[in-house]
């Protein structure tokens, strides 16, 4: 009797814990709205004593918004061999090697010139202590070598690429506010994010494929001087001239990057080395047109957006709307310098390859406080706003490694989602309603009693997916039904044990611990066997496939826990309490 008391006390408790975990659940889907973590005085009392974790629902079943994201590994590839190169230049100025010259190829590899054999073998030595693992080299000649970045090295950047892009895009739509958004990685090279509930998907777009890459770099005009940089007129006349010998034209629809890389590579010999094209955009609200202005700087910036700590939107004498930001103290001593060097000089803000503006430097800039003005000439009030809070946002929440390339796009509709819930609700009802007609019919009472294990175990599941925020998907309704169906087939092994114990001749107590014993390790094999095949589409699938793994793993848990433990608790009551001589089987 202490044994069914202790297990009847298990169950009841079970069952009122899952109750109480599915009713934040219950209040979203009927109110419209979660329990928020830290409810308001304005709040219903008993929102304080329930948990914030809801069962969450998926694209399928809710409708809204379904993107799939690639990365422009180039420019990741670029901006490292950069990096690299910069690495290599400050280790061998600290060794006080002398008489190097470093370059970049337009195949992002470093071009190194040296004096003598003796130089270059410090600059081996350098190579082989400090960067063996991301360089090789790749030709050599009398007083030029040619490195690369190593296959190893590359694997390894685009991999903290796309873990990065993760990062970053969390960070951006949890600013924006997007709630239970699924960000994810897809394969190795892609991301997977879906947004329910969301239908426009215009702003949202550009905020997750704006990269916020930050720099000030010094723009280079000097058009008195013969031998120095070209004018603007001379830009204008160079970028005319690649456009017509390459069929090329910068426009809106078409991605900047591959035609900034392929315009710069074109203006090699051209425009002095050490130095990089960029255009200001500017868009008429009216006619729509967009004006390109092309800019020549210097290709090393004097500060980039990883000496950024916080950017906020802040207005100016008129009133219009500026985007503040402050550098670390690393950064704001470099700003400091580099601005003291250049005064009289102009300072392009380039923001993900746009410049924004171009003031001139008037004295040198101390504190590390700067700002970026919202370009209000062809705008109205409300874009120019809306562009001044999505650029603080996108700067604080960190700059993407490079700019992502929108691969798929999907809007689901919420119609589509009340279908997908009616025909997802109505197969599961009628699975499950004709398993307890048969149950019924076949095992009679002990079937009953299977048919409340099985409502006992979607309860269970539906309790743990809201405890873990798990998302419920179309899919996962149909592993749920695998899982009854599973759950059902443990009893029905159950069952049929006992019925052969009972005809042979032994009592109904000895019939059913024999039958729960005999059965018990071919329950544990069919699911354990399941659970691993489980554990695999949930390590290496993704998107449907998680879904189907997340309910179809919690489910057989479930159900060992139902099949064997609930079920055997009722007959035990009947036939130990109640001294039940006959079984209804």
């Amino acid at each position: 009797m202490k044994s069914i008391t202790w297990r009847f006390i298990t169950v009841l408790f079970t069952i009122l814990f899952s109750l109480y975990l599915l009713v934040p659940s219950a209040i979203k889907f009927s109110t419209g709205k979660a329990i928020p973590k830290f409810p308001k005085d304005s709040d219903p009392w008993y929102y304080s004593y329930l948990p914030a974790e809801t069962l969450q629902l998926g694209l399928d079943l809710m409708g809204g918004l379904h993107l799939v994201l690639g990365i422009d590994f180039e420019e990741v590839l670029k901006d490292s061999s950069t990096n690299l190169k910069n690495q290599l230049k400050e280790v061998t100025e600290t060794a006080k090697i002398d008489g190097l010259k470093w370059e970049m190829t337009p195949n992002h590899e470093i071009l190194v010139t040296f004096n003598n054999d003796e130089t270059w073998t410090k600059v081996e030595k350098v190579i082989s202590d400090s960067f063996s693992q991301s360089i090789d080299f790749k030709a050599q000649t009398n007083t030029t070598a040619t490195l690369a970045i190593s296959p190893f090295f590359e694997a390894e950047i685009r991999n903290r690429a796309i873990d990065q892009s993760l990062e970053t895009l969390r960070n951006r739509i949890d600013e924006f506010g997007i709630a239970e958004p699924i960000i994810q990685r897809q394969g190795e090279e892609k991301i997977l994010i879906q947004f329910p509930g969301v239908s426009d998907a215009s702003r949202l777009k550009e905020i997750i494929s704006r990269t916020a890459k930050l720099s000030f770099q010094i723009v280079r005009t000097s058009p008195d001087n013969p031998s120095g940089p070209p004018s603007e007129d001379e830009l204008n006349a160079l970028v005319s001239t690649f456009e017509k010998n390459t069929g090329t034209k910068l426009s809106p629809e078409k991605p900047v990057s591959q035609y900034l890389k392929t315009l710069n590579e074109f203006l090699l010999g051209k425009i002095p080395a050490g130095t990089e094209v960029l255009f200001n955009k500017e868009t008429d609200v009216n006619t729509k047109e967009t004006k390109y202005t092309p800019y020549l700087l210097s290709s090393e910036a004097m500060v980039t957006g990883e000496d950024l700590q916080d950017a906020y939107v802040g207005y100016n004498d008129k009133n219009e709307p500026i985007v503040n930001f402050q550098l670390t103290p690393l950064g704001a001593t470099k700003f400091e310098k580099a601005t003291g060097d250049n005064v009289g000089n102009y300072m392009a803000i380039v923001l993900d390859r746009n410049v924004h503006s171009a003031p001139v430097i008037r004295s040198k800039i101390g504190g590390g406080r700067a700002i970026i003005e919202m370009s209000s000439r062809y705008r109205n009030p409300q874009e120019v706003n809306d562009d001044a809070k999505d650029t603080a946002l996108v700067l604080r929440s960190g700059a993407l490694p490079a700019r992502m390339e929108f691969l798929e796009e999907r809007v689901i509709g919420p119609s589509l989602g009340a279908d997908s819930i009616r025909a997802g609700t109505n197969s599961l009802l009628a699975g499950l309603g004709l398993i307890l007609v048969f149950m019924g019919v076949y095992y009679r009472l002990s079937g009953i009693v299977a048919s409340f294990a099985l409502a006992f175990n979607g309860l269970l599941v539906f309790a743990a997916m809201a405890a873990f925020q798990g998302t419920l998907t179309l899919p996962g309704l149909a592993g749920l039904t695998l899982t009854l169906g599973m759950a059902v087939d443990a009893n029905v092994l159950i069952f049929e044990h006992i019925r052969e114990e009972l005809r042979n001749g032994k009592s109904v107590n000895l019939a059913i611990s024999e039958g729960y014993h005999r059965a018990l390790s071919a329950i544990m094999d069919g699911n354990l066997t399941t659970i691993i095949a489980g554990l695999a589409l949930l390590s290496f699938g993704y998107g449907p496939i998680r879904g189907f793994a997340v309910t179809l793993l919690i489910g057989l848990v479930a159900s060992i826990f139902t099949a064997i433990f609930v079920t055997r608790l009722v007959f035990d009551y009947f036939v130990v309490s109640k001294e039940k001589q006959t079984l209804s089987i």
